[in-house]
């Protein structure tokens, strides 16, 4: 009989000890396998995790606003660079991409990031109370008032930049990427 060494498959195993059978332990599994933001403008498609894993990330320094971040430890993606909207959202100005050590073309801008949504169950816009702060921040004019004055979302002129995430008061905007 000869003996064969198997690598350890881990979502087997957490399957079998139950992880997968309780909710928080499936939400834990989701957090831990998809990506935590879209990446940078002009990687799309073009991430190499084992690459940007072993990357010191100069994306991440050279991002002005600091929303380029890094998968933590505990993360299947860990290292791979990020974009989160928790503070600011993307200006497109180029510098995670003339930094970075792949050679990316920075001649056409990146379409969008992401699509943000509208929970207008949410929006205080739409529940009467005068808000604009997500309009203010839209350089796309993606968010617009009707003569209600609630707040509407043009996903045609919207770019995900995700300048508008951060500064809504009420988290009715989130923003959904590929």
């Amino acid at each position: 009989m000869t003996s064969k060494t198997q690598e350890v498959n881990s979502d087997r195993r957490a399957f079998l000890r139950g992880a997968f059978l309780t909710r928080e332990g499936r939400k834990t599994y989701e957090q831990q396998h998809q990506a935590l933001g879209p990446p940078p403008p002009w990687h799309k498609g073009l991430l190499e995790i084992e690459r940007c894993q072993g990357c010191s990330a100069p994306c991440v320094d050279a991002c002005e606003p600091k929303i380029i971040k890094r998968h933590p430890e505990e993360h299947t993606l860990e290292g791979v660079p990020f974009l989160s909207f928790e503070e600011t959202g993307c200006t497109f100005c180029q510098a995670c991409a003339t930094s970075c050590p792949m050679e990316l073309d920075t001649t056409d801008k990146p379409a969008k990031l992401g699509q943000v949504k509208l929970d207008t169950q949410r929006c205080l816009a739409w529940s009467g109370v005068i808000c604009i702060s997500c309009r203010g921040h839209c350089d796309h004019g993606a968010l617009t008032l009707d003569q209600g004055r609630r707040m509407h979302l043009d996903e045609e002129a919207c770019t995900g930049c995700g300048r508008c995430l951060s500064v809504c008061p009420n988290t009715s905007l989130s923003i959904q990427f590929a």
